[in-house]
């Protein structure tokens, strides 16, 4: 490691960048990112970019023509949009149309389970689903490559 800023350092054997050094932090912990935290983000943002690439694709539906995004789970929760879209995980669309709704599966499954309306309605829209295999699409393997570049290799297609 061939370096004079003290940001870097190694712990473990891993090279890691020091964000915020523990004094600056509210958990009294230095925050630090590897390369192989980014690694994992560049995969997560290309997996999510490249399956909104292929469903808009398989719906016949421009990326700019996007009206909604919703985005569900504690991953949204923890992901800003704005940072999230700069990098090329969310579409290049007006951070309006990007919502995030939570633990969808578990307030769906409490839903279900306490009223039979519900669970006749959820049932409906299961047998209305159309169930796309991402991975066999002859588009994926690109799309996905493409999207693990920051923002991604065709930003200005999205």
């Amino acid at each position: 490691m061939n370096t004079s800023s003290k940001r870097v350092r190694k712990t473990d054997g891993i090279t890691e960048y020091v964000l915020a050094w523990k004094q600056e932090t509210q958990t009294g912990r230095d925050i630090v990112i590897s390369q192989r935290d980014i690694e994992e983000i560049k995969l997560a943002k290309a997996a999510i970019f490249s399956g909104v690439a292929i469903l808009a694709k398989h719906l016949k539906v421009e990326m700019k023509d996007i009206t909604k995004l919703f985005v569900a789970g504690a991953f949204g929760t923890y992901v800003d949009p704005y940072s999230a879209r700069a990098i090329g995980m969310y579409p290049n669309i007006p951070l309006g149309r990007i919502s995030f709704v939570g633990n969808t599966a578990g307030s769906g499954a409490r839903m279900v389970l306490l009223s039979k309306e519900k669970g006749i309605e959820a049932q409906k829209i299961a047998d209305s689903l159309e169930y796309v295999e991402l991975a066999s699409d002859p588009d994926f393997r690109r799309a996905f490559t493409d999207a693990l570049y920051i923002p991604h290799r065709n930003a200005q297609e999205a």
